[in-house]
């Protein structure tokens, strides 16, 4: 025979409203609660007790279920449970199923449960809350409970939507005309609701002109165009460039957010870009060397005479090493946005985004601030002063360090990622093609 024990108290309210969410309908189902007493053991049995993790042994000296606990040193808790098993000879088991805490919110009360288990729809029940099939409930109503569950009822509210000269009956969560209308997937057409704000409370009959908004996610693939890297060249003639590397495309995945009014497409923002194949780089030798010019003309007499008999094999490089230092060529030279010169090493030209991070620190343990770059430490070691512009000057990042690990430039995707000061000035950016020039 199997008898249960229950020590149950009723629901009280408490002054605490739960913050609403977006929930799902359903249908309450009925459950009997019920509580039965037990006396059970006879004088002369041996009590085996099991309370979670720990048994317990215990002669069961009397028929009152909460002495033998006793007995055994266990005290029953408000909402606690026990089964009583009468096994064949002179013995019994008896299994403690602890209570727990579970809170329900609805119409303004929060009540505070202590139950065993069950669903949510029975602590809506041991509240003393009523449903309707209009309501929404979070978590759903045969949701298992587990500790410290929190159950919020949310009343339905009836409302009209029409669309294209169409009405349609709803049910939405009680709240604002917003949280109404993000639950239905849909925006207010403000030029036919002129004097409803999005902030209104909905009401019961409440007509609302709408337009249809659906939200997806598209992916693209496309090529990603190698990085051009120009490199000063001593030996080659100022002016002249030579490809030393080729480059290859590579290959990127975009996803795109895109959003569709009434069926068109009103906006699309790329939200992730992941690179399949890496670029690599194309490398450009830009020549700096300048002609080697002598101080004295040597006659075909003086070329003959024994004193200048090394005069034509000095090696070139020699000759021209002191004018290659003391370059006239443009290149590895610069000036900054208000007239300062600089001087440069290599100028890469490639795609750059920005980046916003509170409170963060850097790959080199700095705090980011404008000034500070994310890079591929590969490609541009830490530390590396640089200069940032776009080609026109149109675009002014200026002066930098290389402080931070960039992901998307690890990946291959971007060159250098810029710190700015908020996610709105990133947005703004976007994805711009710049000049970074590493300075000497």
């Amino acid at each position: 025979m199997i008898t249960s024990y229950k020590k149950a108290r009723h629901a009280a309210p408490v002054d605490k409203i739960s913050t609403l969410k977006k929930f799902t309908a359903v249908a309450v189902i009925g459950i009997a609660a019920a509580v039965s007493v037990m006396s059970a053991a006879s004088d002369g049995k041996t009590a085996y007790i099991s309370d979670g993790g720990n048994t317990y042994t215990v002669a069961a000296d009397t028929k009152n279920i909460t002495d033998v606990l006793s007995a055994a040193g266990i005290t029953l808790s408000d909402g606690d449970e026990t089964i009583v098993t009468e096994q064949s000879g002179d013995s019994i088991s008896i299994d403690i199923i602890r209570a727990f805490p579970v809170k329900v919110t609805a119409d303004g009360k929060t009540y505070e449960l202590d139950l065993t288990g069950g669903t949510a729809a029975k602590a809506i029940e041991a509240a003393g809350v009523s449903v309707s099939p209009n309501d929404f409930v979070e978590p759903a109503l045969d949701t298992e409970l587990t500790q410290a569950t929190e159950i919020t009822v949310v009343r339905g509210v009836k409302i009209y939507l029409e669309k294209a000269g169409a009405s349609k009956l709803v049910y939405v969560p009680e709240g604002t005309v917003k949280d109404a209308l993000d639950f239905a997937g849909c925006e207010l057409c403000s030029e036919k609701n002129k004097d409803i704000k999005d902030d209104t409370k909905v009401t019961s009959g409440m007509k609302l002109c709408v337009d249809e908004v659906l939200y997806r996610t598209t992916t693209k693939t496309q090529k990603v165009e190698p990085t051009v890297v120009e490199k000063a060249c001593s030996t080659l003639p100022a002016g002249e460039r030579e490809v030393k590397q080729e480059g290859k495309e590579g290959k990127a995945e975009i996803s795109y957010k895109e959003k569709y009014v009434n069926g068109q497409l009103a906006w699309q923002k790329e939200e992730k870009t992941t690179v399949i194949v890496k670029p690599e780089n194309k490398v450009v030798l830009v020549g700096t060397k300048t002609p080697q010019t002598s101080g004295a003309s040597v006659s075909e007499e003086q070329s003959k005479d024994p004193a200048f008999a090394d005069f034509d094999t000095i090696d070139s490089d020699e000759k021209t090493s002191d004018s290659a230092a003391s370059t006239d060529s443009d290149f590895g030279k610069g000036a900054d946005k208000v007239g300062e010169g600089f001087s440069y090493s290599t100028l890469i030209s490639g795609v750059c985004t920005a980046y916003n991070e509170v409170n963060g620190i850097t790959a080199t343990g700095t705090a980011p601030q404008v000034g500070t770059v994310a890079v591929d430490p590969n490609v541009i070691p830490y530390g590396t002063r640089l200069y940032i512009e776009s080609a026109d000057g149109s675009y002014v990042y200026g002066y930098a360090i290389a402080e931070d690990t960039g992901d998307a430039c690890m990946a291959g995707d971007i060159v250098i990622d810029l710190y700015m000061n908020s996610e709105a000035e990133c947005d703004s950016f976007g994805r711009q093609e710049l000049n970074i020039y590493i300075l000497d």
